[in-house]
């Protein structure tokens, strides 16, 4: 038999006795037929990449040769052409109405819109770009264009009631791209032309009505515009105040009449229906999408949202004519740093909101510097040291402002800290110098009044705690208590505005059964609801929705409140069933809310659980790291795509988020570190926490029983 036909077999043969699922599927080489695709669309994506690439003439020889095909249509081309050569005056509900919008409006309704507009400058629409490039903007009346346009539109909004879904949703299309030009108008009024007087005028008389109409519209249209009409406004009067050199203005004007109409014209884009106007970059990204999943086909791959513009900047090419193959090491975990101050056992660590600081928590009894705090941006030098701590610390929380912090000790009392206050000098060595830096003392000590179930008696022990988020709850914390309790409480006015086990929270209503035992809990980010896992093997939530907003100064300094009874009723309990560790929540990243309604959860034995919360439904389980006996960490790290924790034998075991695979274990801490001289105690090996900066996805931190906190960088290749 030929050497081919041998090797042939073979193959077959083994492929015969690997079940199918465990097989790689299909690389997809087989040729795709013209026929599965529109041949105008097909033309349209290579005449507007031909153009993006600098082949214009290109371009318009196979625009010529397929018989005319156009990336935009007609009416679309005349709105920016007037955009791009300022001719603003001549942009009305009659040009509008024309464009191929994603929500159209009804042709019954288009009538009443269109032709409620007056005197529509219907000659100039047909002038050709000469004609149009020969004048400048006529601002006396684009002045009163917008005021006629504006009195057709309030028009029609009265009767919006009447309307059905898509008629309203056309309406908002038009109203928004309006705004959108009013902007841009006035941006540059501002900036370009410098007559502030008339920029002030036109906002005040025309502008602020169209946003207040688009406000009302709002009200039942979600807007494709990323800034509402209240952040608009306020933008609006921000730019006439701040200097010209603040980055106020340099995040709103673009820096040139040129940029800024490109980027009205390619916000205008977005309301427009994609068979008139090919979207910018189409077809690159559709061969960007193509490389990806390529790529997602290994399982070991990680691909980054920052991929595309790091391999920009490194000159990394993909080859088109193949498929590409995923590197799975494009993505690498480093130890930058090792923190060996602490001569105990890490318990917990916390960064900053502001990733400027991280928080180190230790099992010290033989000094009073339990907690210490690191300058992260000055190479994690020690910054403060946190006195006043009798006990072991279990917990620590930080600010939203990155300024206060709360220790939560192994006993009753927990202490405010100021961290940036003045304190007294103090000398700490490590292992290779001696460290000059402050200890402070406490702000405040508090205790949980009125103890239930406390089988020591006296004031509960206190083992976590989380600050509410937004302004409105400004000032607050929660504490949590295994001895059946938790408060919510102000340090504005200094009291216990709240206590959830004097409320009856039985979802029966019928028996008061014991409020549970409080071992951590979280506060989602919109402060609507307060997460507690509770020893009893379960998770609460309860709606935070009608606790008071935070009081004021009265004219006398005295301190106000909303005295009113508090009721925050439990909205949901989830049944674990298994005793549990931890609770996190995702890292609040910027204009990405799809992490917000998940839950991590450490769960014994050797399990991570990945809840939607809100729905109640498992996502993900993640296996592998070892969790038995002690409490072990978790967290969300890299935007919310990677999961990490401790382990106890030592590791740190990394996940990717949506696949539930392992991505990395690294070697975190050991036992071999020697124990201290005034110690007898031996160190042991578990990596009891990680933590991810909130703000520098690729730094994150872990703590084991060592003493060590090991500081770690993510790498791309």
């Amino acid at each position: 038999m030929p050497v081919g036909s041998q090797e042939r077999a073979k193959k077959e043969m083994k492929e015969a006795f690997v079940p199918k699922y465990c097989k790689r599927r299909s690389s997809g080489s087989s040729r795709p037929a013209i026929g599965s695709f529109d041949k105008v669309q097909l033309t349209k994506l290579l005449i507007d990449t031909l153009h993006e690439i600098g082949y214009s003439e290109s371009a318009r020889q196979l625009q010529k040769e397929s018989g005319g095909v156009e990336v935009e249509s007609s009416s679309v081309q005349k709105l920016f052409t007037a955009i791009t050569l300022g001719r603003f005056e001549i942009i009305d509900l009659a040009m509008l109405t024309s464009l191929p919008l994603k929500h159209r409006i009804p042709k019954e309704h288009l009538a009443a819109l269109a032709g409620s507009d007056v005197q529509s400058p219907q000659q100039e629409l047909d002038s050709t770009d000469a004609d149009l490039a020969s004048k400048t903007t006529d601002w006396n009346r684009f002045f009163v264009n917008m005021q006629r346009q504006y009195k057709a539109l309030e028009i029609f909004a009265k009767d919006m009631a009447h309307y059905d879904f898509e008629t309203v949703a056309g309406f908002s299309d038009m109203l928004e791209v309006l705004v959108l030009v009013n902007r841009e108008a006035f941006l540059e009024l501002m900036f370009d032309r410098n007559e502030t007087e008339s920029a002030v005028l036109f906002l005040r008389t025309i502008f602020r009505r169209f946003i207040q109409l688009w406000e009302s519209i709002l009200i039942a249209q979600k807007s494709a515009y990323a800034l509402k009409p209240d952040d608009l406004l306020k933008q609006m009067t921000s730019v006439m105040t701040s200097p010209r050199d603040s980055d106020e203005i340099s995040s709103t004007w673009m820096g040139s009449v040129q940029k800024s109409r490109e980027s009205l014209n390619d916000a205008i884009s977005e309301f427009i229906d994609p068979n008139d106007l090919v979207p910018r970059g189409r077809l690159l990204t559709l061969l960007s999408q193509a490389v990806k999943f390529q790529n997602s086909r290994d399982i070991l791959n990680f691909d980054d949202e920052d991929d595309d513009s790091t391999d920009v900047q490194e000159g990394r090419k993909y080859n088109l004519l193949q498929d590409n193959k995923s590197n799975s090491h494009r993505i690498s975990f480093h130890n930058e740093k090792i923190l060996d101050q602490n001569i105990d056992e890490i318990w917990y660590l916390e960064f900053s909101p502001d990733g400027k600081y991280l928080a180190s928590a230790s099992a010290d009894s033989l000094t009073d510097r339990k907690v210490l705090i690191y300058d992260v941006e000055n190479g994690f030098q020690i910054y403060k040291v946190l006195g006043g701590n009798d006990q072991c610390i279990l917990y620590l929380s930080f600010s939203p402002d990155s300024r206060y912090l709360v220790s939560c000790p192994f006993n009753e009392e927990a202490k405010i800290y100021d961290i940036h206050k003045k304190g007294e000098p103090i000398e700490i060595m490590d292992s290779s110098k001696t460290v000059h830096t402050e200890v402070i003392q406490p702000e405040a000590t508090l205790q949980i009044p009125d103890a239930r179930g406390n089988s020591i008696g006296g004031p509960p022990r206190i083992w976590c705690c989380g600050w509410f988020h937004t302004e409105r709850n400004k000032d607050r914390f929660v504490l949590g208590s295994p001895d059946r309790d938790v408060i919510i409480y102000d340090t504005a006015s200094r009291s216990i505005i709240c206590k959830l086990s004097d409320m009856d929270n039985s979802s029966e209503g019928s028996t008061q059964e014991p409020f549970p035992r409080i071992h951590d809990l979280k506060i989602t980010r919109d402060d609507k609801h307060l997460i507690l896992m509770a020893h009893e093997y379960f998770v609460d939530t309860y709606d935070l929705s009608s606790l008071p907003p935070t009081g004021r100064e009265d004219e006398s300094g005295d301190y106000v409140m909303d005295n009113n009874p508090i009721h925050l009723p439990r909205i949901s309990r989830l049944n674990i069933g298994k005793r549990m560790t931890c609770i996190s929540t995702p890292t609040p990243t910027s204009g990405c809310h799809d992490a917000d309604p998940l839950l991590l959860i450490n769960v014994q034995p050797h399990e991570l659980q990945l809840w939607d919360i809100k729905e109640q439904i498992l996502i993900q389980k993640y296996y592998g790291q070892r969790q038995l006996q002690f409490i072990i960490r978790s967290c969300f790290g890299y935007y919310n795509r990677l999961i990490a924790s401790g382990s106890e034998d030592g590791k740190i075991y990394i996940w990717d988020r949506y696949r539930g695979n392992i991505i990395a274990v690294l070697e975190g801490h050991t036992s071999e570190r020697p124990a201290p001289s005034s110690s007898t105690k031996p160190f042991g090996r578990n990596c009891n926490i990680v933590v991810w900066n909130p703000v520098d996805k690729t730094l994150f931190a872990s703590g084991g029983d060592d003493g060590l906190i090991k500081i770690w960088r993510v790498k791309r290749k």
